[in-house]
């Protein structure tokens, strides 16, 4: 799913009127880019949106507690990461959380945070105001 005949799934290309830009709008497999993330609005949601970093973190801290990483392999604890993810979003990078919750490595999650207004994808409009 991710070698090169899908980029134009994971990217919206230059021209956001493109037939590319439309496949990646409506695409649901990862974008190459995480601010690019911000123009799939069908997939943005009020109460995933916030105006401060507590919020973002709340939802991150509660999303690990749903679909925790598997105990038997070697991962950042909890703490340590949402601290990480705290300095990281004040200062404007998004968090990307990703880990295997199998041992097999069958199952991975992945959810992000993406800042916005975003500081490389500055003339892309914030999909929804926070609540």
């Amino acid at each position: 799913m991710f070698d090169r005949k899908h980029d134009h799934e994971r990217s919206p290309g230059r021209d956001l009127s493109s037939a590319q830009a439309v496949a990646f709008v409506q695409a649901t497999i990862p974008s190459i880019e995480t601010g690019h993330y911000l123009l799939r609005r069908s997939q943005t949601a009020r109460e995933r949106t916030w105006s401060d970093v507590d919020g973002a973190l709340g939802w991150l801290a509660e999303t690990y507690a749903k679909h925790p990483p598997d105990r038997t392999l070697s991962y950042l604890p909890q703490e340590a990461r949402l601290h990480h993810t705290r300095t990281g979003l004040m200062a404007g990078s998004d968090a990307v959380w990703h880990y295997t919750t199998s041992v097999g490595a069958d199952r991975v999650i992945v959810y992000v945070v993406i800042c916005c207004p975003h500081r490389h994808h500055t003339r892309t409009p914030c999909p929804l105001p926070p609540h």
